[in-house]
C-alpha cells in the first residue's frame, strides 16, 4: 500500500512538472509579443507629423528582466506627462492586469486578459473607473503568432470596429484594414520601416492612412 501511494505521489509531481514545462515552453513575454529582439530595458517613441515639422507625442516603456512590460507612459510635446500605465503578472508571467492611470494618478481604465494554450493574448476585457465592461476585444492569430484579426466590442457586445492585419517576414506589421460593424471599410493604414539597429529592431516607421503619409516614428532603444 505505502509503495502505491508513494507510486501516485511521483505521478502527480511528475505531471505537474510536465505541466509546468509545458506552460513555460509556451511562455511569451512582452518583447516577444511586440517582436523586439534583445535584452531591452526601455523604448522611447516620438511621433511627428508626415512632413516631420512638430512633435505630437512621446511615450517611453519600460521592461523587467523577464521582458515584460512595467510601465508605459505618454507624454505631450512639451514633456508633460499625459497618462500612465502599469501592468501586474501571475506567476507565469501573463498579463494579470493593466491599469492605465489619468495624469493625476487616478484610474481611468482597467484591462484584463485571456490567453490561449500557445500563449497568445485573446482576450482584453475593459472597465471604467467605475468597474463596468465598456470594451472586449478579441484577437486571433497566424502560425507566427502574428495577430490577424481584432474585433472590437462595445459595453452592449455589439462588435463595431473589425481590423484585418497583415505582416512581413520580420513580423512587422505592414497593412491594417478597418471596418466598421457592416464590414464597410472605413481606413487602409501601411506601415513602412527604416534604420534597423544592430539587433534587427527597426528605429523608423513611416504611417500612411489611405496611402497618404500621415505620421512617422522614430525610436530609441535603451539595452541591459
Amino acid at each position: 500500500m505505502k509503495s502505491f501511494k508513494l507510486l501516485i505521489c511521483l505521478l502527480v509531481i511528475t505531471l505537474g512538472a510536465n505541466a509546468q514545462s509545458v506552460s513555460r515552453s509556451h511562455f511569451k513575454n512582452d518583447l516577444i509579443r511586440q517582436k523586439l529582439k534583445g535584452k531591452i530595458k526601455s523604448v522611447t517613441e516620438k511621433e511627428y507629423h508626415a512632413a516631420g515639422d512638430s512633435l505630437m507625442l512621446r511615450t517611453l516603456t519600460t521592461y523587467n528582466d523577464t521582458g515584460n512590460m512595467v510601465s508605459f507612459i505618454t507624454y505631450s510635446p512639451n514633456g508633460v506627462t499625459l497618462s500612465r500605465t502599469v501592468f501586474t503578472y501571475n506567476d507565469s508571467g501573463k498579463l494579470k492586469e493593466e491599469k492605465r492611470l489619468k495624469a493625476d494618478g487616478t484610474l481611468n481604465v482597467r484591462t484584463t486578459c485571456l490567453y490561449d494554450e500557445k500563449g497568445n493574448k485573446t482576450e482584453e476585457d475593459n472597465y471604467d473607473a467605475g468597474g463596468i465592461l465598456f470594451l472586449k476585444v478579441i484577437n486571433r492569430y497566424d502560425g507566427k503568432g502574428n495577430r490577424i484579426i481584432k474585433d472590437s466590442y462595445n459595453e452592449y457586445g455589439s462588435l463595431f470596429l473589425k481590423c484585418n492585419s497583415k505582416f512581413d517576414d520580420k513580423g512587422n506589421e505592414v497593412l491594417v484594414k478597418e471596418f466598421d460593424s457592416h464590414q464597410s471599410l472605413k481606413y487602409t493604414t501601411t506601415f513602412e520601416y527604416e534604420n534597423e539597429d544592430e539587433n534587427g529592431n527597426w528605429l523608423k516607421r513611416i504611417t500612411l492612412k489611405n496611402d497618404d503619409p500621415a505620421t512617422f516614428t522614430v525610436r530609441e532603444i535603451e539595452y541591459r
